[in-house]
């Protein structure tokens, strides 16, 4: 064999070993830690009896820990990323609740301990991994948020995805607003 062939092998046999290294990842505890217990980008408020919202709502984020397919014989497990988004350009919001129910409507997590403020145009996000199948086809989540000044309103998104097998499927949800204060 010949050198320039060996070296060619050995660099293929490099890009192969090293390009095929997986991503760091991180789950919501280990999220919630490095920011001391609260959700990323978000800081800690404690509301004062004397506070008093101009504005807020509660919005309805549906979302799927898995769909069926093959005429619902089989089912398909999704990673979740759920993004809560600040639209005001100069106000801050404060997220009262972010509440996570399955399909049944029984309440799984409550993401947040105490009230959170989210500065102007920014967000904050949660995940859900694929193997996580307790909230079920029909899951949700429900958002509280308040604000003391008039504010743009918020935008709630999920993203689903999967990668199993060969297939790659992936798909959006907006939430909706169901009461408004």
């Amino acid at each position: 064999m010949s050198k320039k062939y060996l070296l060619s092998l050995l660099l293929l046999i490099c890009i192969i070993l090293f390009g095929c290294q997986d991503n760091q990842t991180l789950d919501n505890s280990q999220i919630l830690l490095e920011n001391n217990g609260i959700p990323v980008n978000t800081e800690s408020v404690n509301l004062s009896v004397d506070f008093k919202p101009i504005m807020g709502q509660i919005i309805y984020l549906p979302i799927y820990s898995n769909i069926y397919h093959s005429n619902q014989r089989r089912i398909h497990n999704l990673g979740i990323t759920v993004t809560f988004h600040n639209t005001d350009l100069k106000n801050s919001i404060i997220i009262k609740s972010i509440k996570y129910y399955d399909t049944k409507g029984n309440l799984i997590e409550d993401y947040l301990t105490s009230s959170v403020s989210l500065k102007p145009l920014a967000s904050t996000n949660f995940y859900i991994e694929d193997n996580d199948t307790r909230g079920g086809v029909g899951a949700n989540f429900l958002i509280e948020w308040v604000a003391d000044k008039k504010v743009s309103n918020p935008i709630a998104e999920s993203v689903m995805v999967s990668t199993a097998s060969t297939q790659g499927i992936s798909f959006t949800s907006q939430g909706r607003v169901i009461k408004e204060f």
